[in-house]
């Protein structure tokens, strides 16, 4: 392991800051530690709200990661409180909880604390690292881990069998070592659940992990040698132009594992190092045996479905979804043997498909990504433990009591309570880089989906989902797109898919401006223009996302934006009229057709919207009727239902929100007006 530890950069004298120091250098290397997982701690005195001196504990708090965690992120506490967990035989998590936030010194102002607080709070040491890391989970991820343990570190390690993270963990230690751990021991290996190091400073707690991770990893090393303990190769992975080919199958995977509550993002990793072992004649084997610690059933499954034999055609799509609910059977069947009557909606988290890559599914693309990060040190781990021994995890009885750990089903239940109306949901919205279609694609995340903004204006495009993804993350994704080519628009929906994993919501927005043509002066060239972006182009993304949302079978939406130009006549711009008409008429055609798959078409009649294409066609009017841009824009207040010049890009988006919602599964066929007055209504 290489030592990252420099005194210049360490907070000097301040503990608190050197414990912020220690967990940012152990949170950056994935082999420690992955996203959220771990915790570190500094028993230290402080004054509390009283100004009285007391003995405090510093820990990690809940929902925190190690490799960003600043001073807020640190829950502090009275040791003397804490102490009284030690009187409990026995406890449920919720009292635990209960006692800890009483214990807790400022309960206003800091987290809540982590569940591992009390195994912190009986271990005497100063600074105190809990990792998660490859190096000893590859020793005690096995049949045999005590003596694995004992053989890698002789005394100067002690080791600690498996019990539940939170009360339970923390009863057998103090059971196990009631007269205190042995005088030379430097740290302590849980099994199957990662490795609790210490020291009185912060720099002698990360000497202690460089050297004990160090031992582990020449240890496994030396039994390994250079050979794949998953065997040979079976399945070589496939070319990258024939794996992106395939990306039809991430929408038949996401359908397969939805249900009303659960719509997961899908994140596909199709590195070598996944692919190599992926690829190998005994792997699903090994890792049908499970997961890497507890922590990682949260967020990587309980164990992996391994799809073999569909790296092919379209004739693989009906497997796909047949393995999946073969799977999703068994399961019931499984948690049912161990006094579990309603299965976990998001049980399956990670797919392997020889070849092709793993696939994984989260409530957002974040969760997905961590799922990956963990998975693959998962499988890091499960080499390390055949060159040692072989991989074994817990019995199925543990496993599915850390499945549904009261604690964490407890955060999903509430998750899914607060859920906004567009969670889960992948939108692209095409025309995105300004005007109505970034109103809209801004309106999409804050009611919590992720979104593709697709745009010709590429810089454009990217302005706004980098501001999209400042405010959050991994929910934007870019994509050039000229919407007149079906070509293009054929590479930005594949583009889109092997981003998030199928498709929800199409907004078709791109627009033309219009120009000012008399009927006897205009030209084939602008007839095609208006035609090939307004209605051809909608047509071909119709296309694509309609074959998207049918391959996942959960229904969608398909929204356009149609203008007010699609039902009343303007002088000089019948040809953007035109094109916008059989826009119109096209998504009642949609709509019929598509409503038995659950797909729903609407379309957007807007006027006068306060965009660039907007007032490019009130500075070509004015010019055109010799007024000034004053006099135009009172000429629309004045016309206006409700007389105002101009309608704020936000109430289209509004409008387009509930489309794509579902408060919006039984309308479809339908036009919602936005400004303007009466001569756009429909009729």
């Amino acid at each position: 392991m290489q030592n990252l530890w420099r005194d210049e950069e360490a907070g000097g004298s301040d503990e608190l800051g050197r414990l912020v120091y220690l967990s940012n250098v152990i949170g950056q290397d994935t082999l420690l530690v992955q996203p959220g997982g771990g915790n570190t701690s500094v028993k230290l005195t402080e004054s509390d709200l009283f100004g009285d001196e007391a003995d405090a504990l510093a820990v990690k708090g809940s929902g925190t990661d190690l490799r960003t965690i600043a001073p807020g992120g640190f829950t502090h506490l009275y040791r003397d409180r804490l102490a009284k967990l030690q009187s409990k035989s026995s406890i449920s998590d919720e009292e635990m909880l209960r006692l800890m936030r009483a214990a807790m010194i400022a309960a206003d102002r800091d987290p809540l604390p982590s569940v591992e607080t009390p195994l912190h709070s009986l271990l005497p040491f100063r600074y105190i690292a809990h990792t998660h890391d490859v190096a000893t989970l590859s020793l005690s991820d096995t049949p045999h881990a005590e003596e694995n343990v004992s053989r890698a570190f002789g005394t100067e390690v002690v080791f600690l069998r498996y019990a539940r993270p939170g009360f339970p963990l923390a009863k057998l230690l103090a059971d196990r070592h009631a007269e205190g751990i042995p005088g030379n021991a430097i740290a302590m290996v849980l099994e199957k659940h990662g490795l609790v190091v210490w020291g009185e400073d912060a720099h002698e707690c990360y000497s202690n992990l460089v050297s004990v991770i160090s031992k582990a990893e020449e240890y496994v090393a030396e039994r390994k040698g250079d050979r794949s303990v998953f065997g040979p190769t079976a399945v070589p992975a496939l070319d990258e132009p024939e794996a992106q080919s395939l990306a039809t199958m991430l929408p038949v995977i996401r359908g397969a594992l939805s249900d009303e509550i659960w719509r997961p993002v899908l994140h596909w990793d199709a590195s070598p190092q996944v692919l190599d072992s992926l690829g190998r004649e005994a792997f699903a084997k090994v890792a049908s045996r499970g997961m890497m610690t507890p922590e990682h059933i949260l967020r990587a499954g309980v164990k992996p479905l391994v799809l073999e034999g569909m790296a092919g055609p379209d004739d693989s799509k009906e497997r796909v979804r047949d393995t999946i609910t073969a799977h999703r059977d068994a399961y019931v069947k499984h948690v049912g043997e161990h006094g579990q009557s309603e299965p976990i909606t998001d049980y399956l988290k990670t797919i392997g498909v020889p070849g092709l890559g793993v696939i994984y599914a989260g409530k957002d693309r974040r969760n997905a990504l961590t799922a990956a990060t963990c998975y693959r040190e998962t499988v890091r781990a499960m080499e390390g433990a055949e060159a040692v021994e072989a991989f074994e995890f817990l019995s199925d009885a543990d496993a599915c009591d850390m499945e549904y750990w009261p604690l964490e089903r407890r955060k999903i239940a509430e998750s899914v309570a607060s859920q906004r109306p567009l969670e889960g949901k992948i939108a692209l919205v095409i025309g995105g880089a300004s005007g109505i279609g970034r109103a809209t694609a801004e309106r999409f995340v804050e009611e919590g989906a992720h979104v593709v903004v697709a745009d010709i204006d590429a810089s454009g495009a990217m302005k706004v989902a980098e501001k999209l993804n400042d405010e959050a993350p991994e929910r934007a994704f870019v994509v050039e797109v000229d919407a007149g080519d079906s070509a293009s628009i054929s590479a930005m929906m594949k583009a889109a898919v092997l981003r998030f994993g199928g498709l929800d919501v199409l907004f078709y927005s791109p627009g033309v401006g219009p120009q000012y043509s008399p009927i006897a002066q205009m030209s084939d060239a602008e007839v095609e223009e208006k035609l090939r972006v307004h209605f051809q182009g909608a047509v071909a993304a119709t296309r694509e996302a309609a074959n998207v949302m049918i391959d996942q079978n959960m229904g969608g939406r398909l929204i356009y934006n149609a203008s007010k130009a699609a039902f009343a006549p303007g002088e000089g711009f019948a040809a953007y009229g035109a094109s916008k008409a059989a826009l119109a008429h096209y998504v009642r055609n949609v709509a019929n057709e598509l409503g038995k798959h659950a797909i729903t078409a609407n379309y957007v009649n807007a006027d006068a919207v306060d965009t660039p294409l907007f007032r490019g066609l009130v500075q070509q009017r004015a010019e055109q009727s010799g007024r000034t841009e004053a006099q135009m824009l009172e000429s629309y207040k004045q016309r206006s239902a409700m007389r105002q010049a101009f309608v704020p890009p936000s109430a289209v988006a509004d409008a387009v929100s509930f489309l794509a919602s579902d408060r919006s599964a039984y309308t479809t066929g339908c036009v919602i007006t936005v400004g303007g007055g009466p001569e756009g209504f429909p009729r």
